[in-house]
C-alpha cells in the first residue's frame, strides 16, 4: 500500500509539472469517455435495464409488441397483437404460465376533471387486465391494485390506480385521494391505489402512463364501440410469467397451437383451404419480457449501437494521442529513469510508476467524462423522446453505468500507458552518464511506434469522416425528396372533440363551423379536417374487397385508410390525377365517395379504370359500399423512407360511429404558418373553448420529426468525426514537433553544411506525407468494409459513394498537412549555432 501511495504522489507531481499537457489530456479523455458513457447510459436505459417488478427474468412477452392500434385481417407470420377473447382463452388455460396478463397496445389520452367546475386537463391512461399488477408482482404504496373482480363485468367497475409521479404532481401526494373520484372523459372513476415511484408499467416509450384502468372500461375510456365482443378487433398485447421449469420454446409451441385453434374457430366452418393454410403459418414468438416492451427500442437500437462504435473509435484516437505524448515525455526523462535504474530501482517498479501516471490521468478524465455524460445523455434524450414531458427513459447513471465508466477509464489508462511504460523500463543505464547521439535517443522500434500510432489515427479518422459524410448525405436525400404534398405554409393541429363531449350526430355541424371560422381568417387560404396528419407516425389499415372481383389466393388486399373532409387535398397540396376530390356535396345521404392513391389504383386496377368502381372495407366499423371518385398522387404517410402505400381517403362526413371523429386539422396559410398559430387557437376557442388542442406544429417541423433517427446519427457522427480528426491532428503535431526537437542537432548540422530552408521543410513534410499515404492506403479498404455495416441506415446512396470518400480523403490530407506545416517551419528556421549547442 505504501508503494502504491508513493507512486500516486509521484504521478501527481509529474502531472502538476506539465499543466498544459495534463489539461489537454484530461479534456480529450473526458470527451472520449464522456461520449461513451452518455451513449452507454441510453443503451442501458433502453435495452439493458429490467422492469422494476418482481422476478422479471421469468416474464415473457407474446411477440415483440413494438406496434399498436386496432386491426383486423391477420395474415400468416408472427403475431404480437390479439383480440380480447383470445386473451381470455389463454388467461383461462395458461398451462405453461403461472398467469397471463393483457393490456391495450396503445395509450389512451383522456380528459380529466378533479373537481366540480374545475378545468379539464389531459392525461395518459392505460387499460389493463385485472391481474396486471399481480402477474408483474407490483404492490401499490398506498391502497390496492386493480383486481380480477374489477374486470368481471364490462363497464361496471370504474376504478383507477395512479402513477406515483402523477399523484405527486396533480394531488400533491395527498393520501386522502383514495376513495375519491376523478372524472375521466365524462365518467366518474374511483382512485383505489398509487404505484411505487419507479414503476412505469411495461412499456418503455416516450411517455409513462399517468394511471391504469380496468380493460373492461374500454368504452368509457376510449369513447368508442366495444372491443371486448367475440370476433372483435386485434388490439391487445399480452405478457405471461413462466412456470418453473418451463422454457420459452415450450411456451411458444403451446401458444402457437392455441392461436391456430382460435383463428380456425374464428373463421367458422366455411373457412377456405387457402385461409386454412395461412392460419397454419401464424405463430407467436415468446420474447423475454423482463426488460419490458418498447417501440423506441426497435427504432433506436441500431442507431445507438452505430454511435457507440463511433465514440469507441474517438476514444481509441485519444488513447493513441496520449500514448504518443507519453512516449515523447519518456524520452525527455531518460536521464531520470536511467539514474533510478542505476541506483537500484527495478524495471518492474518503473513500469508501475508510468502506468500509475497513465491510470491517474485516465481516472481524472473519467470523472470529468461522467460529468459531461450527465448533460450529454439529456441532450441525446431530446432526440429520442422529443417533446415528451414524462419519459420512461432514465438519464441518471446507475451502478451499471458507473461500473462501465470505471472499467473504460482503467482500460483507457492501460491502453495508452502500457507501451510508454515498457519503453521507459528498457532505457539503458548509460543514459544516466550523459551519453547522447547526434540523431537522438531510442532504437528504431521505439521511433517507429509513434508513427504507427499516427497512421492508425489517420485510418480511424478516415473511417469516421466517410461514415459521417454518408449519414449527412442520407439526411440531405431525405430532406430533398418529394413527399407527395406541399411542404410549405401548412399548419397542423391535433384535436380531440370527444373530450368536449360531442356525439357522432353532432359532428357534422361542428366540423362545418370549424372550417368556416378558420377559412374566414385573413391569413388562411384553406382548411381541412382528417383522421390523421401527413407523416402521422401511425396507420389505419384493413383489407378491402372490390365488388364483382374475387381476390387471388394469398393476394394482399390490405390498404391504408384515412378519413378526410372537403378541401383536404387542396389544403395539404396532394395533386389530383383523375376524377375529383372529396367535396362538400359528399354528405351522409349521398353516395359514399372515396379517393384512392395512384399505388392503390395501379395495384387493383392496372388498366387505369379505377374511377367508378366500388368496394367494401373489411374493418367492420367502416360500413357500406364506397365508390371511387378520384385518384391522387402517392404521398408519404408515416415515414420519409416508406415506399408508396396503397391509400384510400374516405369522405369524413359519410362515416358513422367512432370513425366520424376528426383528430387532425390542416390550415394552409398565406405566409409563415407559425405566425398564425395563435389566430387558429383563438378561432377554435370561439367555436368551442372546450375543444382541447393537443398539439400544433408546422409541416416542416412534422417532416423533421419523421427524420429523427437520421438527424441523431448524422449530427452526432459528424461532431465526433471532426473531434476525432482534431485529436488526430493534435497527435500528429505533437509527434512531428517532438521529432523536430529530437533531431535539432542533425537539422542544425545539415543547415551549417549548406542545406536550404526549403530542403529542410520538405524533409519534415515528406515524413508526414508517408504517414498520410500509408494511412489512406489502409483506411480506404477499412472504410469500404465498415460502410457495409451501416448500409441499412443509408437512403438512395451507395455505401461506396465516390463523392463522399473523395471529399473525406481531401479533408484528411488538408488538415494533416496543415498540422505538419508548423513543425516543418520550425525545423526550417533552426539556428545552426543554437542547434549545435542543443542538449
Amino acid at each position: 500500500m505504501d508503494a502504491i501511495m508513493q507512486n500516486l504522489r509521484y504521478a501527481a507531481r509529474q502531472l502538476w509539472k506539465s499543466p498544459g499537457f495534463t489539461a489537454i489530456a484530461i479534456l480529450s479523455l473526458a470527451l472520449g469517455i464522456g461520449a461513451n458513457t452518455a451513449i452507454f447510459t441510453l443503451i442501458n436505459s433502453l435495452m439493458l435495464k429490467s422492469l422494476p417488478v418482481h422476478d422479471p427474468q421469468h416474464l415473457v412477452s407474446f411477440g415483440i409488441a413494438a406496434g399498436g392500434g386496432e386491426m383486423d385481417g391477420i395474415g400468416p407470420g408472427p403475431l404480437d397483437i390479439f383480440p380480447y377473447d383470445f386473451y381470455k382463452q389463454v388467461e383461462h388455460q395458461h398451462d405453461p404460465f403461472q398467469d397471463v396478463t393483457g393490456f391495450a397496445s396503445f395509450p389512451a389520452q383522456v380528459s380529466i376533471r378533479t373537481g366540480s367546475g374545475g378545468m379539464a386537463t389531459q392525461a395518459n391512461a392505460h387499460l389493463v387486465s385485472g391481474n396486471f399488477f399481480s402477474v408483474l408482482g407490483v404492490e401499490p404504496i398506498i391502497g390496492r391494485a386493480i383486481q380480477p373482480s374489477d374486470t368481471a363485468t364490462p363497464g361496471s367497475n370504474p376504478v383507477a390506480v395512479l402513477n406515483y409521479r402523477y399523484w405527486q404532481q396533480t394531488f400533491n401526494g395527498d393520501a386522502s385521494i383514495l376513495g375519491k373520484t376523478i372524472t375521466v372523459n365524462g365518467t366518474a372513476f374511483t382512485v383505489v391505489g398509487v404505484t411505487p415511484p419507479k414503476f412505469y408499467g411495461v412499456e418503455l416509450n416516450e411517455e409513462s402512463p399517468d394511471m391504469w384502468m380496468p380493460i373492461t372500461m374500454q368504452q368509457e375510456v376510449l369513447l368508442q364501440p366495444s372491443l371486448l365482443n367475440p370476433h372483435g378487433l386485434f388490439w391487445m398485447h399480452m405478457m405471461g410469467r413462466l412456470k418453473e421449469g418451463v422454457s420459452p420454446a415450450q411456451a411458444q409451441a403451446w401458444t402457437a397451437n392455441q392461436i391456430q385453434q382460435f383463428m380456425t374457430a374464428r373463421e367458422g366452418a366455411s373457412v377456405l383451404p387457402a385461409r386454412a393454410q395461412e392460419i397454419k403459418q401464424i405463430y407467436v414468438q415468446m420474447v423475454p419480457g423482463g426488460r419490458g416492451i418498447s417501440h423506441l427500442r426497435e427504432q433506436f437500437s441500431q442507431p445507438l449501437y452505430i454511435l457507440m462504435g463511433v465514440v469507441v473509435l474517438v476514444l481509441t484516437i485519444a488513447c493513441a494521442n496520449l500514448a504518443n505524448f507519453f512516449l515523447a515525455k519518456a524520452a525527455t526523462r531518460e536521464r531520470e529513469i536511467s539514474t533510478r535504474l542505476a541506483l537500484g530501482a527495478s524495471r518492474r517498479r518503473i513500469v508501475w510508476q508510468v502506468l500509475t501516471e497513465a491510470l491517474l490521468l485516465s481516472s481524472l478524465g473519467g470523472l470529468c467524462g461522467l460529468l459531461l455524460a450527465f448533460f450529454g445523455t439529456r441532450l441525446l434524450m431530446n432526440f429520442i423522446v422529443a417533446g415528451a414531458v414524462h419519459s420512461t427513459l432514465n438519464p441518471t447513471p446507475d451502478l451499471r453505468v458507473l461500473a462501465f465508466t470505471f472499467g473504460i477509464s482503467v482500460l483507457t489508462g492501460v491502453f495508452f500507458g502500457i507501451a510508454p511504460a515498457l519503453r521507459t523500463s528498457r532505457m539503458p543505464i548509460t543514459s544516466a552518464m550523459g551519453a547522447r547521439t547526434i540523431s537522438g535517443t531510442g532504437t528504431r522500434s521505439t521511433r517507429l511506434l509513434p508513427k504507427i500510432l499516427v497512421t492508425a489515427q489517420v485510418v480511424l479518422s478516415l473511417v469516421l469522416l466517410v461514415g459521417a459524410g454518408l449519414f449527412l448525405r442520407t439526411l440531405q436525400n431525405l430532406k430533398s425528396m418529394d413527399f407527395g404534398f406541399e411542404r410549405h405554409n401548412l399548419l397542423l393541429a391535433d384535436l380531440n372533440t370527444k373530450f368536449a363531449g360531442y356525439k357522432t350526430e353532432q359532428l357534422g355541424g361542428l366540423h362545418e363551423r370549424i372550417l368556416n371560422r378558420l377559412s374566414a381568417l385573413p391569413d388562411v387560404r384553406s382548411a381541412s379536417l382528417s383522421g390523421g396528419q401527413p407523416i402521422s407516425f401511425g396507420s389505419w389499415d384493413s383489407p378491402i374487397f372490390i365488388d364483382g372481383r374475387k381476390a387471388a389466393p394469398n393476394q394482399d388486399v390490405s390498404t391504408f385508410i384515412n378519413r378526410v373532409s372537403a378541401n383536404y387535398f387542396e389544403t395539404v397540396g396532394i395533386q389530383l390525377l383523375q376524377g375529383r376530390t372529396i367535396s362538400p356535396q359528399d354528405t351522409a345521404t349521398s353516395t359514399k365517395s372515396v379517393v384512392v392513391s395512384k399505388s392503390m389504383a395501379d395495384y387493383f386496377f392496372p388498366h387505369g379504370d379505377a374511377i367508378g368502381h366500388q368496394f367494401t372495407v373489411g374493418d367492420p366499423s367502416v360500413k357500406g359500399t364506397w365508390q371511387i371518385v378520384g385518384v391522387v398522387r402517392d404521398a408519404k404517410y408515416s415515414t420519409a423512407r416508406e415506399t408508396p402505400r396503397r391509400m384510400i381517403y374516405l369522405a369524413l362526413e359519410q362515416l358513422t360511429e367512432d370513425d366520424h371523429y376528426a383528430f387532425s386539422l390542416q390550415v394552409r396559410s398565406v405566409g409563415d404558418p407559425a405566425k398564425i398559430a395563435n389566430e387558429v387557437r383563438a378561432a377554435l376557442a370561439e367555436v368551442d373553448p372546450n375543444i382541447p388542442i393537443l398539439g400544433m406544429k408546422t409541416i416542416s417541423e412534422q417532416v423533421e420529426l419523421s427524420m429523427e433517427n437520421e438527424r441523431l446519427i448524422s449530427q452526432l457522427s459528424s461532431f465526433f468525426s471532426f473531434l476525432a480528426l482534431a485529436l488526430a491532428c493534435i497527435g500528429l503535431y505533437g509527434v512531428m514537433m517532438y521529432n523536430v526537437v529530437r533531431r535539432t542537432n542533425e537539422i542544425g548540422i545539415r543547415i551549417a553544411l549548406g542545406a536550404q530552408n526549403k530542403g529542410v521543410l520538405w524533409m519534415v513534410i515528406t515524413e508526414t506525407l508517408w504517414l498520410l499515404a500509408i494511412g489512406i492506403a489502409i483506411g480506404i479498404p477499412a472504410t469500404l468494409a465498415t460502410a457495409k455495416v451501416i448500409q441499412s441506415q443509408l437512403f438512395e446512396l451507395s455505401p461506396f459513394d465516390p463523392v463522399t470518400i473523395s471529399a473525406s480523403v481531401v479533408i484528411i490530407c488538408a488538415v494533416v498537412l496543415l498540422a505538419a506545416y508548423i513543425p516543418a517551419r520550425r525545423a526550417a528556421n533552426v539556428d545552426p549555432m543554437v542547434a549545435l549547442r542543443y542538449e
